[in-house]
């Protein structure tokens, strides 16, 4: 009891080792919940970024698709014979002439825009103009002929460059449009034989950047901001990057300029839950610091004084706790423990009194075996001195098993010793059942050294002059060991009545077989294998298989 001269520190050690447990708990919580907080905000950026490159695929598809629907509504004219017809005729006041133009812009009301609006200027190679009525479109006619003559410029454009599109912004309360020329070809020549200008409100443009509630600018192939659904863009250029979107057939591409925002205001939510997990678990961490220290220094000395009472050797625990119902509990099962220990200290005194005896009883029961194997010799000499040589060997072969099962305690010895064991007790078996039962032992010569568990093949011979012949004085015994594959191979057969004819004792056969079984189970496992088959036209086999042998021989 030595520690109890040792200078007591009191209870701020074990509230400072609290301390430091408690904040070598927190601390790697708090990194943990950092690590996770940044690989989920990765994680989150990465969905939200390929949700939102879904969501700007989406709207430029529905963006392409009506300029595409406003471009193959141009084709219409290119393959109406009659439309090429009266472009050709000069007189801008043929009813002819007219009424074809009114046709033709009146079809695509019915195959491309579905009653959407929109207008057509229509230019002959001779400076007629005609124009569909644009009062739907919030345009006063003459005007919008007057504004798409004066914009568009077909300066260095040829037959394969032969349209352009733009924006027609107004000075006042008409609706924007979006403008596409085209020259109108022969299919035939394909000679230029006028132009049509296609016109559809911009508003068309802008309720589908607008539908998924995103930032998007357009700008042409210089980097010039063509159109934006939201007036804080700038309209100077700018470089184009790779996440920009052709708008075909038009030059012009889409890009999204609120992409970070997006991913942010999904973010921020995720950043304040974490932050208030963090602090909550800051707020816990001080709370529970504070009451545990403050407990600790008040139980502290009442469990010093319950530790000095339990080595105390009066064993006097009656110590008075009224602070807290666990130290009262404690103090009981302390009583508890002390009174299990002078159990088991008593229980400890009775076990080496009898552990002595048993010492004593071994000692005295070592000298009876001695005593037999001496009877034993002594039989053989006067057998001998008698002329009674059998006698003489069966006693030596007695003698030897008896040896080999008292005094040899190892699990295992060579295949050579199990050969002489199994001599031994054949020996004595023939003289029991007859000298007509023939036992004949073929074990390969490479296997002598190698180790096997003692007397395995003893139950399943003893089997054979047991049970194998009914009765019969006479009869063959075949033991035979070998390699086989990747162990080895024993077969103990004979030429008897048969396992299932065999009369009798067939509780005393199971319990040879189960105690071989049993033993391979233990030593080898599921690899070993027992086999019992009967053999044509009588007799048992008994087939035995064992991995790589176990152990050593001692």
């Amino acid at each position: 009891m030595g520690w109890i001269s040792k200078r007591y520190t009191g209870p701020k050690s074990v509230q400072r080792r609290i301390i430091v447990l408690l904040v070598v708990i927190f601390i790697p919580l708090i990194l943990i919940l950092y690590t996770a907080y940044h690989y989920s905000e990765r994680t989150m950026v990465n969905k939200v970024g390929e949700i939102n490159r879904i969501k700007v695929e989406q709207t430029a598809s529905r963006v392409k698709d009506l300029f595409q629907r406003a471009f193959m509504s141009t084709n219409n004219f290119i393959y109406d014979k009659s439309f090429i017809q009266a472009l050709q005729e000069e007189d801008p006041l043929s009813i002819d002439k007219n009424s074809t133009y009114l046709q033709a812009i009146e079809r695509l009301q019915y195959t491309f825009f579905l009653n959407e609006k929109y207008a057509v200027v229509i230019q002959d190679n001779y400076g007629n103009v005609f124009e569909s009525n644009p009062s739907r479109l919030g345009w006063k006619k003459g005007e919008l002929k007057g504004r798409i003559l004066s914009k568009v410029h077909w300066d260095g454009h040829d037959f394969f460059n032969s349209f352009q599109w733009g924006l027609l912004k107004p000075e006042g309360s008409q609706e924007p449009l979006i403008v596409l020329s085209r020259w109108i070809f022969s299919p035939v020549t394909a000679n230029k034989r006028g132009i049509v200008s296609m016109v559809i409100p911009l508003t068309n443009l802008s309720e589908i950047l607008n539908s998924d509630n995103g930032s998007y600018a357009i700008r042409d192939d210089q980097g010039n901001l063509v159109y934006s659904n939201r007036s804080e863009i700038s309209s100077a250029g700018t470089e184009l990057d790779d996440s920009s979107i052709l708008l075909s057939p038009t030059p012009w591409r889409m890009v999204q300029t609120d992409s970070t925002t997006v991913i942010q205001n999904e973010l921020r939510y995720f950043q304040l839950t974490v932050i208030a997990t963090i602090l909550v678990i800051l707020v816990i961490f001080l709370v529970t610091s504070t009451f545990v220290m403050r407990t600790v220094s008040r139980v502290f000395h009442q469990i010093r004084l319950l530790s000095k009472r339990l080595v105390n050797p009066s064993f006097d625990l009656s110590v008075s706790v009224h602070s807290d119902q666990h130290l009262e509990e404690l103090s009981e099962l302390l009583q508890q423990l002390v009174h299990n220990l002078q159990i088991s200290r008593s229980n400890l005194e009775w076990a080496a009194a009898e552990k002595r005896n048993l010492e004593m009883q071994m000692l005295q029961q070592q000298m009876n075996p001695h005593f037999l194997l001496n009877t034993l010799n002594t039989i053989r000499f006067l057998a001998e001195r008698s002329s009674q040589d059998k006698i003489g060997s069966l006693v030596l072969s007695l003698s030897y098993l008896l040896k080999q099962q008292l005094y040899r305690s190892e699990g295992y010895w060579t295949l050579e010793e199990e050969r002489e064991y199994l001599l031994k007790y054949v020996e004595i078996q023939r003289a029991r059942f007859g000298e007509n039962i023939t036992v004949t032992l073929d074990f390969s010569e490479e296997l002598s050294r190698m180790p096997i568990l003692r007397m395995l093949l003893q139950p399943l011979v003893e089997n054979c002059f047991e049970h194998g012949f009914g009765g019969r004085m006479n009869g063959r015994i075949w033991i035979q060991a070998q390699y086989w594959e990747r162990g080895v191979r024993f077969i103990v057969s004979d030429d008897g009545i048969g396992f299932s004819h065999s009369p009798g004792n067939a509780s005393r056969k199971s319990i040879g077989l189960s105690n071989v079984r049993e033993r391979l189970r233990l030593h080898y496992g599921e690899e070993a294998v027992l086999d019992i088959t009967g053999t044509q036209p009588s007799g048992t086999t008994v087939s035995l298989i064992i991995p790589e042998l176990k152990g050593e021989v001692a």
